[in-house]
């Protein structure tokens, strides 16, 4: 059984969700580099592979802070939910590498690089956001570019499926990039589940 701790250890979480954002940020910018520059392939999804894994270890300790700490900065719900919608950006980047290996793909279709840039671009607003996070001031800017991404890669999804059906004559091949467009837009999505849950930790602490 772990020792409880009675004294509130507010820096800690703080600490641990800005590093585990910085991580997720590390995750799709090596994407977006993968999917960009096309070459040396096993290499990139191995990278990628040791920055989910070391998300998995974050993710861990902030579970364990949690089961030994008594009083909590926010609700612990709430740091169980932003713990773990960051460790997904950071999964879902790594699952869709590991899907451009699976498929032995031989290009990239520009699309998939336009929703990679808009991971890059929401995962950073999290990182700043997150680092915000304990002075619960200045965060509905995030939120709000957050939210405007991910309008945007769900239209960029949808033009790519669109394309893809209209152009292609490949059944094996419409497959394989409607699921890996659609892997991309989950992790935009869970950018924008992680804005959610600071826009209520704002509501909830006003």
């Amino acid at each position: 059984m772990p020792r409880l701790s009675l004294m509130p250890k507010k820096g800690v979480f703080f600490t641990l969700f800005s590093q585990h954002a910085e991580n997720a940020v590390e995750a799709a910018e090596a994407l977006e580099k993968l999917l960009s520059d096309f070459t040396d392939i096993e290499n990139k999804v191995r990278d990628i592979h040791a920055i989910e894994h070391y998300g998995d270890k974050l993710n861990h300790e902030i579970i364990r802070h949690l089961n030994e700490t008594f009083v909590t900065p926010l609700d612990r719900e709430d740091i169980v939910g932003l713990g773990s919608r960051v460790d997904d950006i950071t999964d879902v980047c790594y699952d869709v590498s590991e899907l451009v290996l699976l498929f032995k793909v031989k290009s990239i279709r520009p699309a998939a690089v336009r929703q990679a840039k808009i991971l890059v671009t929401a995962s950073r607003e999290v990182r700043d956001m997150l680092k915000e996070l304990e002075g619960l001031r200045g965060l509905e800017p995030h939120w709000i570019k957050i939210h405007t991404l991910e309008n945007e890669g769900d239209q960029i999804w949808r033009e790519a499926v669109a394309e893809l059906f209209d152009r292609s004559d490949d059944a094996i091949e419409i497959v394989k990039w409607k699921d890996i467009y659609s892997l991309i837009e989950v992790a935009i999505d869970r950018c924008e589940d992680v804005a959610n849950i600071v826009e209520t930790i704002v509501v909830k602490h006003s």
